[in-house]
């Protein structure tokens, strides 16, 4: 491999990049390409249709057997569909792409960590415990919408059943052990994963998504109307989501099954000690780490850039692997070198706030939660709805240094 096609930059962090990356972005075709007609999406709720004719909801089922004589028919429970979606989460399969490959998979599927249980869970764990973001439907109701992270087991916290014993085993062992060594291979392992556990995520989030057709049982017409449209609205955006995830998830298979690492890119920094807060995931990179826009969600006909973001431990320190496959110059490099521009002892800080805007699979030390100012918390908390119907998604959340949240240093970069 040629050093300019992958030159490695390691060094003790004194401050900003060499180079200003502002000055070398390219601006995404995203930003001003046209929005997706969502209203081509929207229903339009009828309260009497023909028996035979396809209900108004979109479900694809006669009126007969959908929507007729709802209002009349028993109320569910909010806690019945947690269980629903509780019980999608369940459904597993490998990601390994057996049926492309001559390896196949054991007959095992098994509550694969996205993070390592014995190195990233357990550095941060209090009592074998973490707190996760994830909500539950009980403190949804409690706090009416404004849920605090809660106290999950290790053994729980960051499984999902996305490979099998045989392919979880091998694939990763490269990095399950006490140390890490920053390579192409090391970080395309961490991403891989993380594309992984997306793929999975929005899969399960599709189904619980349909499951939620049944939930206006016992409501009145216009209260139908409203939770069929919300559904409606939420199944296209996962519709798009998973367009894209599919999309980088063939993309990692590729790489995988051929042994190359062409095309993909990473960076990776060391911390001088662990962080209360680990956490796994992939996402669009809207904005920089200034607030500068990268690429704009929602827009038609135009390809989104990714990334994969892993942050866990080794050796008694944090790591932090970026990895993505496509454009070396575009959005997720341009979020990358904003991460690293950041001045060192301040780039704990800009990770929190980033792992909040962008993923729930992450989680932290109860203590030091516990020990955040009030406001911090609820900055902290805004951040995790945001880009939701509740919340949009800004470049402020993004550029918040005013937030004080941890004191560390890096003591090593990494770029390939």
């Amino acid at each position: 491999m040629r050093d300019k096609d992958y030159e490695v930059i390691k060094m003790r962090l004194t401050g900003k990049l060499p180079v200003d990356y502002q000055k070398t972005m390219k601006t995404h075709p995203s930003l001003a390409a046209p929005k997706f007609d969502f209203n081509s999406r929207s229903l339009n709720p009828i309260k009497k249709m023909g028996r035979n004719e396809r209900c108004w909801c979109n479900s694809g089922r006669k009126f007969k057997n959908c929507h007729l004589n709802r209002e009349s028919q028993k109320k569910q429970s909010p806690f019945e569909h947690e269980q629903a979606m509780f019980s999608e989460l369940r459904k597993g399969y490998c990601a390994y792409p057996a049926s492309l490959s001559r390896d196949p998979c054991s007959d095992t599927i098994i509550k694969a960590h996205t993070i390592q249980k014995a190195g990233g869970l357990a550095a941060i764990a209090e009592s074998n415990h973490v707190l996760t973001v994830k909500p539950v439907m009980s403190e949804l109701i409690k706090t009416k919408g404004n849920p605090q992270p809660r106290k999950i087991g290790v053994k729980l916290a960051s499984v999902f059943p996305g490979f099998c014993s045989k392919h979880d085993n091998d694939l990763f062992e490269p990095i399950e052990g006490k140390t890490l060594n920053f390579t192409k291979e090391s970080a395309f392992l961490f991403s891989y994963r993380a594309v992984a556990y997306e793929r999975f995520a929005k899969e399960a989030q599709q189904r619980f998504m349909l499951s939620l057709r049944e939930a206006d049982a016992g409501m009145p017409f216009q209260k139908q109307a409203a939770l069929q449209q919300f559904i409606q609205g939420n199944l296209f955006g996962i519709e798009i989501g998973m367009r894209d995830v599919q999309k980088w998830k063939a993309q990692f298979d590729e790489k995988l099954l051929s042994s190359s690492t062409d095309q993909f890119h990473f960076a990776a920094v060391r911390f001088d000690r662990i962080l209360p807060i680990v956490a796994c995931g992939a996402f669009h990179p809207e904005f920089d780490c200034t607030g500068l826009p990268l690429q704009k969600l929602g827009q038609d006909r135009v390809e989104l850039d990714q990334i994969a973001l892993t942050v866990t431990t080794f050796d008694s320190q944090t790591v932090v692997v970026f990895g993505w496959i496509g454009n070396q110059e575009g959005p997720a490099r341009s979020l990358v070198n904003s991460f690293l521009a950041i001045e060192d002892s301040r780039k704990a800080d800009a990770l929190v706030r980033l792992l909040f805007i962008h993923t729930d699979n992450l989680f932290l030390r109860p203590s030091w939660w516990e020990g955040l100012p009030e406001s911090s918390q609820k900055a902290l908390n805004d951040m995790s709805r945001s880009g939701t119907v509740e919340r949009q998604r800004t470049g402020k959340e993004y550029a918040n240094d005013a937030l004080k949240l941890i004191s560390a240093n890096t003591v090593e970069q990494v770029s390939g």
